[in-house]
């Protein structure tokens, strides 16, 4: 038996190495989405905490706009290709005006526009591992990308923090140094071939599968309950993490540098070294006992976070949430390929993101309001909670004859 995670077919092979590249790329743009784009605001434009909630939401739009843009490519009239490589240039055009701002509020926006568009790719990729790789070989073929993201994103998190704690008013060359590497990137999707797409159609037709077809499946609406609460135990404390280490007043003051080191370099390198364990248990788990799993480091790692002012127990909690999030791109990617038609795939992660959009639109601007009544440990502990209620909806899915 074949062993190698590089395909053999000549179409998936070339799949398989354009998207490896591009998730290498991608690296270079989650530190800014995770850190420097905040450190940026609060140290450089001093916006107000709306506008910290808007950035920190922004990725979370994308998925909200995934779904009525899945539902028009859907029609057959637009190739897989294209939309990545457009919605890729969208990125670097974002990144360019973003650098050139003019305005706290104009930064803003842009900040937000680079992650929506970040993210609202993310269920065409889901399709594109669907048509391209087996299920047996899915997460295996998707977890080399995945290392090169965690090497570049740390090594980039790294090098963005010591730049900006000698230099943070040349922070635009950073951003106009990815958005020539986002170009590039959109011409490297563009010669996707188009596995398990039918021709293009000279008139459109409907949809063949709706989007809301998903919210008919008591399944995939029973997660989708559990996945809301671990979702928003973590969503609306997103925000909450640079605040805390970044500001002055309300929280610790940390440099550019050392925050960045929190938010991207230690759960990058973390993820980096267990992401191979969890790529094997996803193979062999269910998905119940994985999402459980992945629940428990969450649950342990918000409440510690803010447990202290040590660094030790911040970097603890760090480390925590880099073994979480190391199992989470293999559930959020590919969980709805055990339960959907190969047909339904695009559009049951749609659904997904859609839901993780809404969620993940208005906790930012809750937890910064919850701010003004409650601790960061107060906040921290409800998070906590609500992570471990989810945890606990999965137990009734837990069975010695696995489901999905």
């Amino acid at each position: 038996m074949h062993r190698s995670p590089i395909p053999q077919n000549p179409a998936e092979k070339n799949t398989f190495y354009i998207d490896t590249v591009r998730q290498g790329m991608d690296g270079l743009i989650h530190p800014l989405m995770d850190s420097l784009f905040l450190i940026i605001a609060i140290r450089f434009f001093s916006v107000g905490d709306f506008w910290k909630a808007l950035i920190s939401a922004a990725g979370f739009i994308g998925y909200l706009l995934s779904a009525p843009l899945v539902s028009f490519v859907n029609t057959g009239l637009h190739r897989r290709s294209r939309v990545l490589a457009g919605l890729t240039g969208l990125v670097a055009l974002c990144l360019i005006l973003a650098a050139f701002s003019p305005s706290a509020i104009f930064f803003a926006l842009a900040a937000t526009c680079v992650g929506t568009f970040v993210n609202i790719r993310q269920p065409f990729f889901t399709d594109l591992y669907r048509a391209a790789y087996s299920e047996d070989l899915r997460a295996r073929r998707i977890s080399v990308g995945l290392r090169i993201n965690l090497v570049v994103a740390l090594l980039a998190g790294f090098a963005y923090g010591k730049f900006l704690d000698t230099q943070l008013a040349s922070w635009p060359f950073l951003l106009l140094f990815v958005a020539l590497v986002f170009l590039l990137c959109a011409f490297l999707l563009a010669l996707l071939p188009g596995l398990g797409e039918q021709p293009e159609k000279k008139q459109a037709q409907k949809p063949t599968i709706s989007p809301l077809k998903a919210f008919k499946n008591p399944m995939f609406l029973y997660v989708q309950a559990a996945w809301m609460l671990v979702g928003f135990g973590n969503l609306w404390t997103l925000p909450l993490r640079a605040v805390y280490l970044t500001e002055e007043g309300r929280g610790l003051g940390f440099s550019p540098f050392l925050t960045t080191m929190i938010l991207v370099v230690i759960p990058a390198g973390v993820r980096l070294l267990v992401n191979p364990l969890w790529a094997r248990l996803y193979r062999r788990w269910s998905f119940p006992l994985f999402r459980l799993t992945i629940n428990l480091f969450f649950a342990l790692g918000i409440p510690l976070y803010f447990f202290s002012d040590s660094l030790g127990w911040i970097a603890l909690a760090s480390i925590l949430f880099g073994i979480g999030f190391s199992g989470s791109p293999f559930i959020w990617q590919l969980w709805v390929t055990r339960i959907a038609t190969s047909q339904e795939v695009r559009s049951y992660q749609s659904a997904h993101a859609f839901l993780a959009g809404i969620r993940g639109l208005l906790a930012p601007f809750l937890g910064l309001w919850a701010l003004n009544g409650l601790s960061f440990l107060q906040i921290g502990l409800i998070s906590g909670g609500m992570i471990l209620l989810s945890a606990l909806m999965m137990l009734p899915l837990l069975s010695a004859q696995r489901r999905f």
